[in-house]
C-alpha cells in the first residue's frame, strides 16, 4: 500500500471490477481521459483487471492502483502505470478521480504525489510521464502543481466530438525538483 497525506493507494484486485466498470463508463469522468463516449462492458473491465494483475506478477509492482480516502477508506479513483520501458526506467501514468463530487478536494494531487514518490523511491524509475488533452485545464494545473514539465504538444493527436484535438505530454525526472 502507498500512503499519501489524504489517500491510500492499493493494488487493483478482482473485486474492483464493478467499481472500474462504473468509473470507466461515466462520461464526466472519462472526458478527463479524452474518451467521454467510452462504453466498456463488465467483462472488459474484468479483462483489464486480469491484465493489470498479470503485469503486476511480471514486474513485481502494481500496474494499477485504486485510490482510497484515508478517512473512511472510500474508493475514489484509479492510477494506471503503463508503457513501462525498463531500458529507460520510464513509465506512463494515468490518473482519474471517479466521483465528480470528490473533485477539487486535493485527492488527485495527493495520489499523484504519492504515486510519483513510489515510482522514484520504491521502484527506482527515472522518468514518469503523462498525457492530457490540450483543453483539459484541470489536468494541466494538477501536473504543474506536482512538478511536471510540459514537454510537447502533439498536434491533432486525438479525435473526439467530430474534431481533431491536440494532446500535451508532461514529464518528470527523478532529478527534477518535486513540489
Amino acid at each position: 500500500m502507498i500512503r499519501g497525506d489524504l489517500t491510500n493507494l492499493r493494488a487493483v484486485d478482482r473485486g474492483d471490477d464493478r467499481l472500474l466498470y462504473g468509473w470507466l463508463n461515466d462520461p464526466a469522468v472519462m472526458s478527463g481521459w479524452g474518451v467521454p463516449d467510452q462504453t466498456l462492458s463488465l467483462s472488459e473491465a474484468q479483462r483489464c483487471i486480469e491484465s493489470y494483475l498479470e503485469e503486476e506478477r511480471t514486474l513485481g509492482r502494481p500496474s494499477a492502483l485504486v485510490i482510497e480516502t484515508l478517512a473512511g477508506g472510500d474508493p475514489v479513483g484509479l492510477v494506471i502505470l503503463s508503457r513501462y520501458r525498463p531500458d529507460a526506467a520510464s513509465v506512463e501514468l494515468s490518473i482519474l478521480i471517479g466521483d465528480p463530487d470528490r473533485w477539487g478536494q486535493g485527492l488527485g494531487t495527493d495520489a499523484l504525489r504519492a504515486t510519483v514518490a513510489a515510482c522514484f523511491d520504491a521502484w527506482n524509475l527515472h522518468r514518469v510521464w503523462l498525457r492530457a488533452e490540450a483543453d483539459n485545464p484541470r489536468a494541466h494545473r494538477l501536473y504543474a502543481r506536482c512538478g511536471f514539465t510540459q514537454e510537447a504538444t502533439l498536434r491533432d493527436a486525438t479525435y473526439r466530438d467530430g474534431e481533431y484535438a491536440d494532446v500535451r505530454v508532461y514529464g518528470l525526472l527523478r532529478t527534477d525538483e518535486r513540489t
